[in-house]
C-alpha cells in the first residue's frame, strides 16, 4: 500500500501512476487519488483543489487529471452537465473526484475534509475520507477512511452520477 508520506510531487507521481495502472480494484484507485490530494492538504491550509480523474482505456497514459475551478456537484449543474459531456466524450470508464470540504471549526482551528467519491461506468462505487486540519502545531490529520456505505453519504449526494453507464 503505497502512500505518499515523507515524499515530494515529484517522487510519488511516477510512483502513483505505476499503482494506479496495477490495480483494478475502483476502491484502491480512489485511495490512490486520496494520497494524490494529501500533497496538497500537506502545503495548504486549504486542502486540495478539486481534480478529476478519469480512466480512458486504450490511451497510453490512461489516466488524465484534470484540474477544476470547482467541484461538479448537484448545485453547479452547468459545470456538472459540461463534464459529464466531457468523460463521455473521452470514453472515460471509471471516474475519481477529489474535493476539500470545508467544516466547521474547532477551538478556533477550521476543520476540512478531504474526500474522493468514484464510480465506473459498471455502476461500481466507492469513496474515501480523511479529516484535517491545519494548526500552530502544524497539519493534523487523521487516517483515511472508506465509509461502510459510499452511495448513502453525503458527497455521493452532491458528486454521484456524472460517469454516465454504458449499454
Amino acid at each position: 500500500m503505497i502512500s505518499s508520506d515523507g515524499l515530494s510531487r515529484d517522487q510519488f507521481m511516477p510512483i502513483w501512476r505505476d499503482a494506479m495502472w496495477a490495480t483494478t480494484s475502483l476502491l484502491e484507485r480512489a485511495r490512490l487519488v486520496l494520497e494524490l490530494g494529501r500533497l496538497d492538504v500537506r502545503d495548504s491550509p486549504e486542502g486540495a483543489a478539486p481534480l478529476i480523474v478519469a480512466y480512458v482505456e486504450g490511451l497510453d497514459t490512461p489516466f488524465v487529471l484534470l484540474q477544476l475551478e470547482s467541484a461538479p456537484t448537484v448545485d453547479q449543474p452547468s459545470i456538472r452537465n459540461a463534464f459529464s459531456l466531457r468523460l463521455a466524450e473521452m470514453g472515460a470508464s471509471e471516474l475519481f473526484v477529489m474535493l476539500t470540504i470545508k467544516g466547521g471549526r474547532f477551538g478556533g482551528v477550521q476543520n476540512y475534509l478531504l474526500s474522493v467519491w468514484a464510480e465506473s461506468t459498471e455502476g461500481e462505487v466507492g469513496c474515501w475520507v480523511m479529516p484535517f486540519r491545519h494548526t500552530n502545531r502544524g497539519l493534523q490529520q487523521a487516517p483515511p477512511l472508506p465509509p461502510p456505505n459510499p452511495r448513502e453519504t453525503e458527497i455521493a449526494k452532491r458528486l454521484a452520477g456524472l460517469l454516465k453507464p454504458r449499454h
